[in-house]
């Protein structure tokens, strides 16, 4: 079955909506290294979006992420 095509726009307007909101997210690193994150949101600007991670994540505060690492599948959020 053919995958549903995605544009920057959509996905945009998608985090859009998912500003404030709690979110898990698994980020792909390279060479089989996925890490998982939990956090919300904070803000989405034109070109990238900042998620602030939970406490007990470790000394990383925040991650920032572009659009087109959602469409290449590098970054996968699911809303909980």
């Amino acid at each position: 079955m053919k995958k549903g095509v995605l544009t920057i726009d959509m996905v945009r307007e998608k985090i859009d909506e998912l500003v404030g909101k709690n979110i898990n997210m698994q980020v792909c690193r390279g060479r089989k290294q996925i890490k998982k994150y939990t956090g919300v949101i904070e803000n989405a600007f034109s070109r990238v979006f900042v998620v602030k991670l939970d406490k007990k994540e470790g000394a990383v505060e925040s991650l920032s992420y572009s659009y087109s690492d959602i469409l290449c599948g590098d970054v996968v959020i699911n809303d909980s």
